[in-house]
């Protein structure tokens, strides 16, 4: 009976145990430059941004877009925690900062040490704001609890104080044009402690924030934040150094250039397949192509004199007796000698009058009879439209006639008649 309860109570503690362990594992996650890279570069792009080396631009942001804007603070057991509604999720303001480099706008500048938030505070009793720390910020393993760290009051985001908590910060914020004022009186604070290696975030005190929001504020889980801490010494940071917000440049250059190494090995395989396609498909047949093309063409023609060579031999002597009755283009009639054409008779007007038409069709056709008529109309349906015309044959010159003078001939006498 003992041994029975000392199991049970093994067994209690075993599965007691397993619900504490995944806080301890979730400390010890590691992170690097690269995985940075593989996460972020679907959501924007990487640049050089003048001394800060190599940073991600966020794509696809409204004009006036800031970071810690789209989303909500909530508070954990590591402070004020940052819960990201962006697209890219909570990388960017778990780890790095942000800095604003022109042209670009706001670019984040990568690092490895996790926090709740990398942000440096301003508030009053009614106005919270805070803007990301510049990339020059560094602390000791014990955490940083010096003076506050200023920036640009344009870089502030503010919300009233009792909106603080659990509000969507993009439906709350201030004008941007009331940064002045607010800033002017607030209280600067840059506060993060580290405990057992974790970084927190210290700002506001919870009790101002509740005796404004009217209400207690709950402490949530870290995983309503959809983020997981990581210990200094994961970040592959060494005790008793100043730990810097931001990764070295060199780190981050070898790492994003290994990272962009393979992909480029991949598609220089894939591209020179890809263009070859294109090519074939773009360019025009080349000269053998065309030159065994030609062949086919000209083979046409034999297929026609093939055609020719079938017909009989009464068309060929019909064509041959049409090729010489045509007259030939350059044989002309000779032009008579003048003393001819003057000696040539003119035809009387009555002659040139009555003299048929040249065309057939002119000629004036007698009335057939009526079944006779649609025989013949039937005749002509049957024919072809355009029946080819026969060959003309020049006609013959009339032969000039000897004037009769009225004198008897040689053997005529006088008188005989």
């Amino acid at each position: 009976m003992r041994l029975k309860t000392l199991l049970s109570m093994g067994v209690l503690a075993a599965v007691l145990s397993g619900f504490a362990a995944p806080s301890a594992a979730r400390a010890d996650v590691a992170v690097s430059v690269s995985f940075f890279h593989q996460q972020l570069t679907p959501y924007g792009q990487w640049v050089v941004a003048g001394s800060y080396g190599n940073c991600w631009v966020p794509g696809g942001v409204a004009a006036g877009w800031s970071p810690y804007v789209e989303g909500q603070w909530l508070y954990t057991d590591y402070g004020w925690t940052w819960a990201s509604s962006d697209p890219w999720g909570d990388i960017p303001y778990h780890y790095g900062t942000w800095a604003w480099v022109p042209p670009y706008g706001w670019v984040w500048v990568p690092g490895t040490v996790w926090a709740p938030a990398w942000v440096t505070w301003a508030y009053t009793d009614d106005y919270i704001g805070w803007a990301p720390v510049p990339p020059s910020f560094a602390f000791s393993v014990s955490g940083y609890v010096g003076g506050p760290v200023v920036v640009a009051q344009t870089r502030y985001v503010f919300v009233p104080t009792r909106q603080f908590v659990g509000v969507p910060i993009q439906s709350v914020r201030v004008a941007p044009q009331q940064n002045t004022v607010i800033f002017r009186r607030a209280t600067k604070v840059t506060s993060f402690p580290v405990s057992n290696g974790i970084v927190r975030t210290a700002g506001p005190p919870p009790e101002r924030v509740e005796k404004a929001a009217g209400h207690k504020i709950e402490r949530v889980s870290i995983d309503r934040a959809r983020t997981q801490p990581t210990s200094v010494e994961r970040a592959g940071l060494q005790k008793g150094k100043t730990i810097p917000v931001v990764a070295p440049e060199r780190e981050r250059a070898q790492a994003i250039k290994a990272e962009k190494s393979p992909k480029a090995e991949k598609s220089a395989k894939a591209q020179p397949k890809a263009e070859r396609e294109t090519r074939a498909q773009a360019q025009p047949p080349s000269r053998e192509a065309q030159t065994q093309a030609r062949p086919q063409r000209e083979a046409q023609p034999p297929e026609r004199n093939a055609e020719v060579q079938h017909k009989t031999p009464e068309q060929k002597s019909a064509e041959h007796n049409q090729a010489q009755a045509k007259p030939k283009k350059s044989e002309k009639p000779s032009k008579p000698p003048e003393q001819h054409q003057a000696k040539k008779p003119q035809p009387p007007p009555e002659q040139v009058r009555e003299a048929p038409p040249s065309h057939p069709s002119t000629e004036a056709r007698a009335p057939r009879p009526e079944g006779e008529s649609k025989a013949v109309q039937e005749a002509h349906k049957s024919e072809p439209k355009n029946p080819p015309r026969p060959a003309q044959k020049p006609k013959p010159q009339p032969k000039p006639e000897k004037p009769n003078n009225d004198k008897p001939d040689k053997g005529d006498k006088p008188g005989q008649n």
